[in-house]
C-alpha cells in the first residue's frame, strides 16, 4: 500500500472518530447557536492533526506513524468519554434542581405548562432548559407531556432519566395520582442516583489513575534503557522494532480503553 493511499485512509478514519454522528448533524434549537461558536477552533485543530498525519505518512516508516495514529485515536476517545461523563454529572445536578422547582410549582396549584416553563427559565443548564422548555411548548399546544419528555431524552446525555420522568407522568395520568408528588419522587430518585454515581466515580478514580500509570511504564523503561546506553529508541524506530512497538502500543491502548469501560460501567447506568 502506497504512502498517499494509507494517509488518505488514516484521515478518513480520523474524521469518523473525531466527529461523532451527533456532531455531524447538529440538532436544531437553542443548543445549536452555542455549538457553532466553538466549531471553527475544532476544525482548525482537526486540520492541523490531518496535516501532521499526512507529513508523518510521507517521511516516517509506516509502523511509526500508525503507532502515532493509534495513540492519537486513543487520546481522543478517552477525552470524549471524560467529557461525556462530566456532561452527565452536570445535567443530573441541573435536572435535580429543575425537578425540585417543578414539583414546588405543581404543589401550589400551578398549571403544568406554567410549571415546566418556570422550571426551564430557572435552569442554568442548556440541555435541561431546552428539554423542559420544549415540553412546556408541547403542553401549551395540547400535546402529550410524556411524549415531550421522551423527545427531550433523545438530545440528552442522560436519556434514562428523562424516560423515567415520562413514565412517572404516564403513571399519574393513568391512575389519577398527584403529579406534584410523583415529580418530587422523581427528584429524590435523581438525587439518590447522583450521590451513588458520585461515590462510585470517586472510588474508581484510583483504578483509572493506576491504569494510566501502568500504561506509561513502558515509556519509562525505554527512557531508562536509553540512559544506560542500550539505545532502545533506535531499535524501536527500525523495521522489526517498529512492528513490535506498534503491536505493543495497540495492546496498551486497548488495555486503557478496556479499563475505562470497566470503571465507567462499575456503577451501572444512572
Amino acid at each position: 500500500m502506497s504512502g498517499p493511499t494509507t494517509a488518505a485512509l488514516a484521515l478518513a478514519a480520523a474524521t469518523l472518530l473525531v466527529v461523532s454522528p451527533r456532531r455531524r448533524i447538529a440538532p436544531a434549537g437553542p443548543l445549536l447557536r452555542g455549538r457553532v461558536a466553538g466549531r471553527t477552533g475544532r476544525w482548525a485543530l482537526f486540520a492541523a492533526a490531518a496535516a501532521a498525519v499526512g507529513l508523518a505518512a510521507l517521511f516516517l516508516p509506516q509502523s511509526i506513524w500508525l503507532a502515532g495514529a493509534v495513540l492519537g485515536t486513543t487520546a481522543v476517545a478517552r477525552r470524549r468519554r471524560g467529557l461525556r461523563r462530566r456532561r452527565a454529572v452536570a445535567e443530573s445536578g441541573a435536572l435535580e434542581t429543575a425537578l425540585d422547582a417543578l414539583a414546588g410549582e405543581l404543589r401550589v396549584g400551578a398549571h403544568p405548562v406554567r410549571a415546566f416553563a418556570l422550571a426551564a427559565a430557572e435552569s442554568t443548564h442548556p440541555a435541561v432548559a431546552a428539554g423542559l422548555g420544549g415540553v412546556a411548548a408541547r403542553a401549551q399546544l395540547g400535546a402529550d407531556v410524556a411524549t415531550g419528555l421522551r423527545d427531550a431524552a433523545a438530545c440528552s446525555a442522560l436519556p434514562s432519566l428523562w424516560e423515567r420522568l415520562a413514565a412517572y407522568w404516564e403513571l399519574g395520568g393513568q391512575h389519577g395520582l398527584a403529579i406534584a408528588t410523583l415529580m418530587q419522587a422523581a427528584q429524590r430518585d435523581v438525587s439518590a442516583r447522583q450521590r451513588f454515581s458520585a461515590r462510585v466515580d470517586a472510588g474508581m478514580a484510583g483504578a483509572r489513575a493506576s491504569a494510566t500509570l501502568l500504561a506509561c511504564l513502558p515509556v519509562l523503561g525505554v527512557l531508562l534503557g536509553q540512559l544506560i546506553g542500550a539505545r532502545p529508541v533506535v531499535f524501536l524506530l527500525g523495521g522489526t522494532g517498529g512492528v513490535l512497538s506498534l503491536i505493543g502500543i495497540c495492546l496498551v491502548c486497548a488495555g486503557l480503553l478496556w479499563s475505562d469501560r470497566i470503571t465507567s460501567h462499575a456503577g451501572g447506568a444512572v
